[in-house]
């Protein structure tokens, strides 16, 4: 039943129904009710909150200071401003109102002063409020709590009673004592370590001697007042409970303290950047200090990390808005803070365009600045913009990386090099924001520009044709290249931007290969191989074409090497050493170019008018790429029956065979004619270095050769012309050298033109 209120007094309210115990009442203690002194013992021993020091404990009284005079004369923040004088034996900071507002009875009236003075050798700090009072709740836990106020910090209720603590105890060892309310509080600790205070109420003679002070901003009413000192010499007991003499506050001291508080430090109006989510300190004396509203939360300084986690800061902040922890030494939410300091940066780029630059090197930096924890979260797309901009307008020549973009692109240099650019390596954090603001890796950056360049046709430049077929036919010796279509392309992409470009592409997925033109002609590959003017056409092809086939093998992804078919032959070598069956993917193509290159160039391919038939002659060095022990197979083809197979093989269609149906296998016979509807093979000894048969008159033939000994060698074609008739301008027509050349490549194509790889598949299946 609930009690009746209107008939319930203290004494009966004391007492609970009959069945129940009745429960103490307790009066609260007040300064009215205090006749002549009391003591409050409280229940913090000394060794409560032993990571605060005596910047902290400082700045728990000046933010108590701070607060009581918003409350004793119903101001905001901006309605207050802090002036510093200062002479040999004393500092002082006086709070003022610039004008006349609300309660304030003058323009500029003095609200209150902190005061370090030194007298007879001793300094001693005093605090000073005007018209407001301390009680003895405030010295209960939780008391004092200011959660609920906007314009103030606190919210534990905690921060005066362990200032004191701090204060007094080793190593600083100084006396606290206030005036309020008519009274002397001294503050100390127990024999049993706890914190005690002494309440005197104070003579009428006692106020008026304590208030004269005439070097003081104002004079402090110790009956309307309230006015704590710090440092009298007195003794005590320190923090184990032994009596103590205390110590005087230094002037070093007091200037060390003064941190607590941003307005306390004489920061320039120049190096502070304010916005509504708070203020970006440019000052180098302010790095790694944040603020909250004014007040000191932590700080990094040379050889005194321990406050902040052992983190690197660009610059100090001063946060307008926000809960702390219980220590008071960092934001409730460390995704607060991180989003508020972000805020003001966003907000300070608005005003101050020219700090932008400033940001990119902290989000940029190889340090991992606690200024921008969690950026690439927070951070907006307008900033985003602002950074892109100032890249691609002040930083133009450079290009931004990660470390680990390099390390998985051993291209990396080469694509950079070839892009114009300077690299300019920055953190993973930041590269996130620049990729969701549109940059590119070096890897995408040169596939865009190759998938934008124009594909050059196949034309009229031998060079370019023989280079093409030289490169298709090295890839073909890997499984993973097999099929690859080779194409160059324009140095100008589709946005009429010209770049040097890299040397190619590869991409394993579509199984193409784009090379820059600059190496579709002799004279753009020259320089790029380092040869002199007068290298010879077959020596700046077998250089080109193995550099790039070098350079495609080296863009495929390591890993792919270890998925080889069972009938690869670098299978077994690529499950246990990958990059070892690169390189030897690589030897072999380059084998493979070297050897047709040599034979090419000492190849003879001849046709002689004996008058009633024709003499084809075949004659090769027998020291040119291939082992003299080995065999030679040579084809000669009838062009009006199979040019369009071998114009098949020419583009990089099937592989040419033993057995192929158009052939019939023949011995040299001296002085025997073979028909002319035919097409013949034969199989010699390579190092017997020539070859020769008769035929009818009437047809043209074309020239196959290759190891039958060797399937990874590629096949030589030739060139058949009349010797006897060629000052009669009678010579054969060469179809290699003209219309195999114009003709347009298959979609697909599976082997180079110029050279095969023989199979045992026999001819048209």
């Amino acid at each position: 039943m609930a009690p009746d209120r209107e008939n319930s007094s203290p004494s009966n309210m004391d007492q609970t129904s009959s069945d129940a115990e009745p429960y103490p009442f307790e009066s609260s203690v007040t300064l009215q009710s205090i006749h002549e002194r009391t003591t409050i013992n409280s229940t913090l021993t000394s060794d409560y909150a032993t990571q605060w020091g005596p910047v902290e404990a400082f700045r728990e009284l000046v933010q108590n200071w701070w607060d009581g005079i918003i409350q004793s004369f119903k101001l905001s923040e901006q309605d207050i401003k802090v002036t510093r004088r200062e002479n040999d034996d004393e500092i002082v900071y006086t709070a003022i109102s610039p004008g006349s507002y609300r309660d304030i009875a003058r323009s500029h009236e003095c609200l209150g002063y902190i005061r370090w003075s030194q007298q007879d050798g001793a300094g001693t700090v005093e605090i000073t409020n005007r018209q407001a009072t301390l009680e003895p709740c405030h010295m209960n836990m939780g008391s004092t709590t200011k959660a609920t106020d906007e314009n103030q910090i606190g919210m534990h209720g905690e921060g005066l009673k362990i200032a004191l603590l701090v204060l007094m105890r080793s190593p600083q060892n100084h006396a606290v004592r206030c005036r309020s309310g008519g009274f002397e509080w001294t503050f100390n600790f127990t024999n049993q370590r706890r914190l005690t205070t002494r309440l005197v109420r104070m003579a009428p003679s006692t106020i008026s001697k304590a208030d004269d002070k005439v070097s003081t901003p104002v004079p402090a009413a110790s009956n309307q007042d309230t006015q704590i000192l710090i440092g009298t010499k007195a003794k005590g007991r320190n923090e184990d409970g032994y009596p103590v003499e205390r110590e005087e506050v230094t002037r070093d001291q007091f200037t060390n303290w003064t941190r607590a508080a941003l307005f306390l430090q004489g920061i320039s109006s120049k190096d502070i950047v304010r916005t509504k989510y708070g203020d970006l300190l440019t000052d180098p004396r302010f790095k790694g200090r944040i603020y909250l509203k004014s007040f000191l939360l932590k700080e990094s300084h040379e050889g005194n990390l321990a406050n902040m986690g052992n983190e690197t800061w660009g610059y100090g902040y001063n946060l307008a808005n926000g809960t702390t922890n219980r220590e008071r030494n960092s934001m409730a939410s460390s995704n607060d803070e991180s989003r508020t300091i972000l805020a003001i940066w966003e907000s300070v780029l608005v005003i101050r365009g020219d700090l932008i630059g400033n940001l990119h090197r902290l989000l940029g930096s190889q340090i991992d600045y606690a200024d921008l924890k969690g950026a690439a979260k927070y951070v907006q797309k307008e900033t985003g913009k602002r950074i892109t901009t100032y890249i691609n307008e002040e930083l133009k020549g450079s290009w931004c990386y990660t470390a680990n973009e390099k390390n998985l692109n051993p291209r990396f240099d080469q694509i950079v090099e070839a892009l114009g650019r300077t690299p300019l390596e920055v953190n993973e954090s930041y590269w996130a924001i620049l990729k969701d603001s549109g940059f590119r890796t070096a890897d995408e950056e040169e596939m865009k520009r190759f998938d934008e360049a124009a594909i050059i046709p196949n034309n009229d430049n031998p060079f370019q044709i023989r280079l093409r077929r030289l490169i298709r036919g090295a890839l073909e010796v890997c499984l993973l290249t097999v099929g690859t279509d080779v194409v160059f392309v324009k140095a100008k992409s589709t946005s009429n931007v010209n770049w040097t470009g890299t040397d190619s592409r590869y991409s394993h997925e579509s199984k193409t290969l784009k090379i820059h033109e600059k190496w579709s002609i002799k004279q753009g590959a020259m320089p790029e191989l380092g040869q002199p003017q007068l290298t010879s056409t077959h020596s700046i092809l077998l250089g080109a074409a193995q550099w790039l086939v070098r350079d495609a093998f080296s863009q495929i992804p390591t890993h792919l090497f270890g998925f080889y078919d069972q009938r690869d032959p670098f299978r077994a070598m690529g499950q246990r050493n990958l990059s070892l069956c690169r390189k030897q993917a690589v030897a072999q193509g380059c084998r493979r170019i070297d050897e047709l290159v040599q034979i090419q160039r000492v190849i003879n391919f001849k046709v002689y008018d004996c008058g009633s038939f024709n003499k084809l002659v075949v004659k090769w060095n027998k020291h040119a790429a291939w082992s003299t022990e080995c065999r030679a197979t040579v084809q000669l083809h009838r062009k009006s029956t199979c040019w369009s197979a071998v114009r098949e093989i020419v583009n990089g269609g099937d592989v040419v065979s033993l057995n192929m149906r158009c052939c019939s296998h023949i011995t040299e016979i001296p002085h025997k004619t073979f028909p002319a509807t035919i097409c013949y093979a034969a199989i010699i000894p390579f190092e017997k270095e020539s070859f020769e048969v008769q035929v009818e008159k009437g047809q043209n033939y074309a020239l196959v050769m290759y190891n039958p000994d060797d399937l990874k060698a590629l096949a030589v074609f030739g060139e058949g012309s009349n010797e006897e008739n060629r000052s009669r301008g009678q010579e054969i027509r060469n179809p290699f050298a003209q219309q195999a050349d114009f003709q347009s490549p298959k979609p697909v194509v599976k082997l180079p033109p110029q050279s095969v790889v023989p199979s045992k598949r026999p001819w048209g299946k």
